[in-house]
Formats: structure tokens, sequence, C-alpha cells
């Protein structure tokens, strides 16, 4: 146990709430269109994770990760790159990569230590899916993961 006023538990790490992440992940969907207007996120065919075909491999013209990242005060008016890495289940990585650029200006309008909720689409456009498996979506911020989509190719007769 950790001693009187340390926020370690039982195992002497920190609960996840009190690590420092410049980044948070509160939503990630995939979609099959998505665009950021006035602020809001805008989703159709939002919320899948199979891909439905009748053989592999196969190309999906166009598919978006709809994301909505928490940003903290400390975090305002700095670069934030954000990576999004296609792997299949065996870990091999798909060569298709979605890399951006975040800067979340000062909101004066928010209290001291308001965090902010940021939407973001990021468009992957004619992937090749080689195989009938799962695949995942990893995001990142810089060398933090922040989340994973799952999907699945099945072929179906």
């Amino acid at each position: 146990m950790g001693r009187t006023g340390d926020h370690r538990g039982a195992l002497g790490r920190r609960p996840f709430s009190t690590y420092h992440c410049p980044v948070r992940l509160t939503t990630a969907m995939l979609a099959d269109s998505a665009q950021v207007q006035g602020g809001k996120l805008n989703i159709l065919g939002g919320g899948f994770e199979t891909i439905r075909t009748r053989a592999v491999p196969v190309v999906h013209r166009n598919l978006n990760v709809a994301l909505i990242l928490e940003i903290g005060p400390d975090e305002r008016n700095q670069d934030l790159d954000i990576v999004i890495d296609i792997i299949d289940e065996d870990g091999v990585n798909l060569g298709v990569q979605a890399r951006g650029r975040l800067r979340v200006p000062d909101q004066p309008q928010l209290p001291p230590g308001a965090t902010s909720l940021v939407p973001v689409v990021s468009p992957f456009f004619n992937v090749r899916f080689p195989e009938a498996k799962g695949y995942t979506f990893i995001i990142r911020q810089g060398d933090n993961e922040l989340g994973r989509l799952r999907l699945r190719v099945v072929v179906v007769t």
C-alpha cells in the first residue's frame, strides 16, 4: 500500500486517472462517411466493425476513422501529432498510415483547468484488406497509444 496522501494502489501503481497524458481519446468509431463542421462531428454509417465481401482481397474505397479527443489546458497551443496505423490480427502492419498535426488554441471562455473536446476525422481511401481476418486501427499521439478500433473482414456467399 502507498503512504498517506500517495495515490498509488496496492501494486504500487498510480490509478489511470492520475497519469498525465497529453491527449485522451473519448470516442472512436469507423464510419462510411464523417466530417467536422462547426466543431461538431457528423457521421453517416458509423459504428461498424465488420466488412462483408464475396471475395478477398477486398479494397474498401472510403473508410473514415472518427474520433473525439480530450485536450488538456497544458496541451493547448502545441503541435500534437496524431498517427493511425492498420495492422492485421497477426501484428503485420498493412503499410497504411494516416498522420496529422493538431493544434488547439487557448479558449478563454473556459474555466481554469477545463479540457476541450475536439472532433477529428481521418479518411482512408482504397485500403486493401488481403485476407478474411481481423484488423486493428492503432491510434497514437506521440509515443502514447490512445486506443484501438477493431475491424473484421468476412467472406459471405
